[in-house]
């Protein structure tokens, strides 16, 4: 599946993607544990450099916005990592260090993990590359695809 930026906002923006929990046992404030808040990702300012090798998205998390950079990990080939990083804190209370590596973490499985159910017909992460091919630089999805059934007519996605 080839995404430019624009698609791949909207990608992971779509309703039937639900952003991934982080940990809540790693992210504490001050001992209290913030279970409460939700990551939601940002549709727009999506950067897609094939000279790096990285997607660039956004995110808010505990009132704070988040910068997440997506690349094929050295590490382990066929992985996605991300990496998060702090742009905007509304509470110089919290610690943001443990929320960091709690949302890169988190969103790095959310990546790998990943599941799309489309009516019995499932597709799973398996690997990926940019490309400057075509009219706009883009991401390549290589996905796992199992069927159990084929969608329904009329389904939307």
């Amino acid at each position: 599946m080839a995404l430019s930026a624009t698609d791949f906002g909207n990608f992971i923006t779509h309703p039937l993607i639900k952003p991934p929990t982080p940990p809540t046992n790693c992210i504490q404030n001050r001992g209290i544990v913030l279970s409460e808040s939700r990551l939601t990702f940002e549709k727009e300012n999506v950067s897609v450099n094939p000279s790096t090798g990285s997607v660039v998205f956004y995110g808010n998390y505990a009132g704070s916005k988040w910068k997440f950079t997506l690349q094929r990990s050295a590490d382990s080939p066929q992985k996605a990592k991300i990496q998060a990083t702090l742009i905007e804190n509304d509470d110089d209370d919290i610690n943001y260090e443990g929320m960091e590596e709690a949302l890169a973490v988190g969103t790095s499985t959310f990546f790998n993990d990943m599941v799309f159910d489309l009516d019995g017909t499932f597709l799973s992460f398996e690997d990926m590359m940019l490309t400057d091919k075509g009219k706009e630089s883009s991401v390549l999805l290589s996905l796992q695809i199992m069927v159990k059934k084929f969608p329904s007519p009329g389904i939307e996605f």
